[in-house]
């Protein structure tokens, strides 16, 4: 509103970059007119209610409902203490992926979009179309989703005009493009590239691995297009651990997406002895082994190696295999 940019630093008000929309900060804008501390207790609320919703609504037995909320527990809490928006991105994914199998067209557009404008890697959930259940076989939901993303689309991007003048949001916008563009730099962050670069010291494009990544993930879903509601539903884990193992800026506190995708993925491996192997694993590298117990460890071996990934370069191929397993046994009933 005064012609600043929302997209540079102001260390005399905070030691952290914007980097969402120019629409989210207009529907964050009531916040902070309250008291800072109200005002961080009712985000931290909403995230937390907005996932316990899509808990809720999930179709997993009340077990495995409970054991996804004890598995991502720790993860919620780091995510909460550092007031990170994490959890309303996991929570809009589940839920979009919910409505979808509802049918309800409206609703899973306004998740998936309100996932983008919060941070713009959600957007990557709408791969899931290639499965038949939400397109070819279901020509009318599509219709009535590519209608809803459009209308709700254009009406987020051009909110903030209730407040703004068009050449203040257009600025805001190129500043957004701007910064987005200069945040590709040569950081692999916790991800596979990451990984990588720690075990063999190599410097590279990590647009290889994500391109790679995301042509094995489309394949096996092209592959898989016609399997049914656990397997579709095996599909958003399997994007949700995309989002943590290929985006080159992951951290720490973005492992409540790969954490409550695990607790979900977990309900889907039938053999104990994998199920509690994984489930030991993964809780060792991904919340002990980042708890105060190893502090004195975190930056000199835990960070350099990126022993938070480990998990999940095995649990995202698991999770494809599952899926496309599945499908063989479909086409040989």
């Amino acid at each position: 509103m005064d012609g600043l940019s929302l997209y540079v630093h102001y260390p005399q008000e905070h030691n952290d970059l914007y980097k969402y929309s120019p629409s989210f900060a207009l529907l964050m804008a009531p916040l902070s007119f309250l008291p800072a501390t109200l005002g961080a207790i009712l985000w931290n609320l909403s995230g937390a209610l907005l996932f316990t919703f899509a808990l809720i609504k999930l179709p997993l037995k009340d077990g495995d409902k409970k054991a996804t909320f004890w598995i991502s527990l720790p993860e919620f809490i780091g995510s909460t203490q550092g007031f990170q928006s994490n959890i309303h991105m996991v929570a809009l994914l589940l839920l979009f992926w919910i409505y979808l199998e509802k049918e309800q067209a409206f609703l899973a557009a306004l998740c998936i979009l309100s996932s983008f404008f919060i941070k713009i890697f959600g957007i990557i959930g709408l791969c899931i179309f290639v499965f038949s259940k939400y397109s070819t076989k279901n020509i009318k939901f599509f219709l009535r989703f590519s209608l809803s993303f459009i209308f709700l689309g254009l009406f987020l991007t051009f909110l903030p005009l209730v407040f703004t003048s068009y050449d203040l949001l257009n600025f805001q916008y190129a500043e957004w493009a701007r910064m987005l563009s200069s945040d590709i730099t040569q950081t692999y962050g916790f991800s596979a590239m990451g990984v990588f670069h720690s075990l063999t010291g190599l410097h590279f494009n990590h647009l290889i691995f994500q391109v790679i990544g995301g042509t094995i993930l489309m394949l096996l879903f092209l592959l898989s297009r016609n399997s049914a509601q656990p397997q579709r539903l095996l599909a958003l884990v399997s994007i949700s651990y995309f989002l943590i193992l290929f985006n080159h800026r992951s951290e720490s506190p973005t492992f409540i997406i790969a954490m409550i995708a695990f607790g979900i993925h977990q309900s889907f491996m039938k053999t104990p002895k994998v199920r509690w192997s994984f489930i030991i694993f993964t809780l060792g590298c991904v919340s002990l082994m980042y708890s105060d117990i190893f502090r004195s460890i975190k930056q000199s071996h835990l960070d350099v190696y990126c022993v938070k990934v480990w998990p999940f370069l095995i649990l995202w191929p698991y999770s494809l295999f599952q899926i496309f397993q599945c499908r063989k046994k479909t086409l040989i009933s």
